[in-house]
């Protein structure tokens, strides 16, 4: 079996695509390496995926609480919501969280009717909602704690994430790339083929996403967990 062959099968086997080409032109905007010319003949190329992913903690948490309130008259449904949801801001200000990382979310105020609803106005449904940003994922349960003791009957969250994931990308596409080049260099190796040079990169992005993971809370049952942030890239390699 020739060496082209040889690495037909290996690339086969790992689920990659092998390319014969008499010109390969780099595209705008990719990144290149080595030019590679075979003057008159054609140029083979190996075209491989890598994927790398790191963990990180996350250092910001975001959760909505509200309070939904039921009146005979709208006035006294909201008046009732205002109320209540000053007092949850309150709770949540005292517990060091300063008052610009709190945001009213939705206010809604609804008549409720009869059976049907096609009744005469039974009363009316006041709702605010406030969403709040923590710094320190780790309080999060006391956050939910305080607003539900304030007085708040609805949750959403929390969820968690990086104010800034710009590191954990740029270790997420280093490790990808190396796995790229890791696998291109064992189909080569397969094939007894000489050395592969770099021909294009392309960044496929990176993508953050929260794992969870069992860490014991002194407050309601909030796992912060990690914070996986994935990159992909496709890389051609001439030989």
């Amino acid at each position: 079996m020739t060496s082209i062959g040889r690495i037909c099968a290996a690339a086969g086997a790992l689920g990659l695509v092998i390319v014969t080409a008499v010109a390969l032109l780099p595209r705008p905007g990719a990144a290149q390496g080595v030019p590679v010319r075979v003057g008159g003949g054609a140029m083979h190329v190996i075209v491989v995926t890598g994927e790398g992913s790191v963990d990180a903690a996350p250092d910001e948490a975001t959760l909505t609480v509200g309070v939904q309130t039921l009146r005979k008259t709208a006035q006294d449904a909201q008046a009732g919501t205002n109320t209540a949801i000053d007092e949850v801001i309150g709770r949540i200000a005292a517990l060091g969280i300063p008052r610009d990382h709190m945001r009213t979310s939705g206010v809604e105020l609804s008549p409720q009717r009869g059976t049907g609803g096609t009744g005469p106005i039974t009363g009316y449904i006041a709702t605010n909602r406030v969403t709040i940003t923590v710094d320190d994922p780790g309080i999060a349960g006391r956050v939910i704690d305080a607003a539900v003791a304030a007085g708040a009957n609805e949750l959403q969250g929390p969820s968690f994430g990086l104010r800034d994931s710009s590191g954990a990308r740029t270790r997420a596409l280093r490790l990808a790339m190396q796995n790229a080049q890791a696998t291109a260099s064992a189909l080569a190796a397969a094939a007894g083929t000489g050395p592969i040079h770099l021909v294009r990169i392309e960044q496929a992005g990176a993508v953050p996403s929260p794992r969870f993971a069992v860490t014991a809370q002194p407050a309601a049952s909030v796992l912060p967990g990690t914070i996986t942030v994935t990159a992909n890239v496709r890389v051609t390699y001439a030989f």
